[in-house]
């Protein structure tokens, strides 16, 4: 129920705006970004124009358990801060590996696998960078 919500607010925020998806190789997640950002041609990775805000989203393969993510995701971006843990959602925000502000989330959905987002961003963008962390979800 809560992730319906979410997925809610989150294309409200992004109503209006011209869209460009981006998907993991495997298909099974995807994230909304503004339409003139540039997206990879694999599709997991996106950019803004001018370079400021930079997205990844993936599927990791071999995690066969949300809390496992989750820990690892803690230990990974130790300098972000947890806004929400949750069974099936997760998400933590502070400083990317790289030194800028981040914007990290993780949900479970369907058959056992997970969708993981984090935007990078430069100060002041903080959002914008929610709102795409938001558009995450299953592709299936």
């Amino acid at each position: 129920m809560r992730i319906v919500v979410l997925w809610a607010l989150a294309g409200s925020l992004l109503a209006g705006q011209d869209l460009k998806k981006m998907a993991t190789r495997d298909g099974n997640c995807q994230a909304a970004v503004p339409a003139n950002w540039e997206v990879s041609p694999f599709g997991s990775l996106a950019g803004s124009p001018d370079k400021k805000v930079s997205v990844a989203i993936g599927s990791p393969q071999h995690t066969n358990s949300f809390d496992i993510l989750k820990s690892s995701a803690k230990k990974l971006y130790s300098k972000d801060k947890v806004l929400k843990d949750l069974a099936a959602e997760f998400q933590m925000e502070g400083e990317s590996m790289s030194g800028k502000p981040n914007v990290y989330r993780a949900i479970a959905i369907p058959g056992g696998k997970f969708c993981t987002i984090e935007v990078d961003y430069q100060s002041g963008m903080l959002a914008d960078a929610r709102k795409i962390a938001l558009s995450l979800k299953s592709a299936k």
